[in-house]
């Protein structure tokens, strides 16, 4: 009876270990379990944000064209590929978020996103000798076509957002126009609709083909199209090129922030907590540095500010927003004229001046909005003699001046073109 006794209490203790063992191996099993579940949700945590580089490669299209031959022929582009790239990333850090999610809303190659690194490597104050203006590079006439307002006081070919609009346009009118081929529609953004169909019907006389690589047009052309697909197979395969692409986040830069009255650009710079150059480069489309006094008074600020700049612009009074020319009435001036010098309509003329009706007076004083000039208490000036390459925005980032200050000290507007060898006035505190 003992004997018994002692094996049954031998054989259920051999059982309760096993059970308890595998108890702990379960338990053990499923804290593995959770800890596996918990790394997976810190990975993802820490999961690196998308890349805008990222989501440009994926819409890439033209990549059937990559493997030609004149690609590699440096008369195309014999520049320092990484510095460009650095360049335009640097650029284009404000602009290129907004301009894919344009190209993708209306299903477009996204190698058009590249297309202002080829024209203004993303400056928006860039200025050519022909006049051509802004990200896009537009000249006068062109912009016209398309609705961009251009007068005294602002150029919407520099406005990131309406030159976008009017580009994307434009391209598909031209890829409509050339069979929906994207290579003609480039070449003739560049060179022109009628250049390019000219072209068109030598080679068809000629029994030649009509494609893009079979043409005869002008050197500048015949360049810009594959200078475009140079860029974007860099950027579909940088590795490949032995190019590092900057970080370039993919979110958005801007946002828009609309006003009912006039604003100097300086000004709103200082009440949201940003440097001069960056509300210029936000906001490049108003000329004299101050926006419209009828329209548009809208300003665009970095994500983020947007609410405490209208906060603190509350506590201001309007009278202080942008700064007032006082012109003072002259024997035969009248009310319209006074207006069309100063390119505003008559009624914003008189409502500012609380006039009523027709009747001015010989040595009565007219506020002309947003056009009073800084001026510099204190200062040394200096002369900077321009160089190959300077631009205003570089002119200003290397002696630490506003873009704005630069042209009000020498009489010039935000789009003049600088010449080699021209004296520019600088003053220093």
């Amino acid at each position: 009876m003992h004997f018994k006794l002692l094996v049954s209490l031998i054989l259920f203790s051999i059982i309760s270990s096993g059970c308890s063992q595998q108890s702990i191996k379960k338990s053990n099993q499923l804290e593995y379990q959770s800890s596996k579940t918990t790394h997976k949700a810190i990975a993802v945590k820490l999961k690196k944000p998308s890349d805008l580089w990222s989501r440009l490669r994926k819409g890439l299209t033209l990549r059937e064209h990559y493997d030609r031959q004149e690609l590699d022929d440096k008369k195309h582009w014999d520049q320092d590929h990484q510095k460009y790239i650095d360049k335009i990333t640097e650029n284009g850090k404000p602009y290129i978020y907004h301009i894919i999610n344009k190209l993708e809303n209306k299903n477009i190659p996204l190698e058009l996103a590249l297309l202002p690194a080829i024209e203004s490597t993303y400056n928006a104050l860039s200025y050519s000798s022909q006049h051509a203006s802004g990200l896009w590079q537009f000249i006068p006439a062109t912009a016209r076509k398309q609705g961009l307002k251009q007068d005294f006081w602002y150029d919407a070919r520099r406005d990131p957002i309406k030159s976008t609009d009017a580009a994307i346009e434009y391209l598909l009118y031209l890829y409509n126009r050339f069979d929906s081929d994207w290579l003609l529609t480039l070449a003739a953004y560049n060179g022109g609709e009628g250049t390019v169909r000219r072209s068109i019907r030598r080679n068809k006389k000629n029994g030649k083909s009509a494609d893009f690589w079979s043409l005869k047009l002008p050197k500048e052309t015949m360049s810009y199209v594959p200078r475009l697909l140079i860029l974007s197979r860099i950027i579909a395969s940088p590795k490949k090129y032995d190019i590092s692409l900057p970080i370039l986040a993919d979110k958005p830069y801007f946002e828009v922030v609309p006003l009912t009255t006039q604003i100097d650009i300086s000004k709103a710079a200082e009440i949201a907590g940003i440097s001069i150059d960056e509300m210029v480069m936000l906001n490049p489309g108003y000329k004299l540095g101050v926006t419209h006094p009828e329209s548009p008074k809208n300003l665009l600020l970095p994500i983020g500010y947007k609410d405490n700049f209208l906060k603190a612009l509350e506590k201001i009074p309007q009278k202080e927003w942008s700064p007032i020319k006082i012109y003072v009435v002259k024997q035969g001036d009248t009310l319209s004229e006074i207006a069309a010098q100063y390119d505003i309509s008559t009624k914003a003329l008189m409502r500012i001046n609380n006039i009523n009706g027709d009747i001015i007076q010989i040595q009565q004083e007219l506020k002309i909005p947003g056009t009073g000039l800084d001026r510099t208490q204190g200062s040394s000036e200096t002369l900077y003699v321009v160089k190959d390459g300077d631009s205003l925005w570089k002119i200003s980032r290397e002696n630490h001046v506003s873009i704005k200050n630069i042209v009000n000290w020498n009489g010039l507007k935000l789009n003049s073109l600088l010449k080699i060898g021209e004296k520019l006035k600088l003053q220093k505190k």
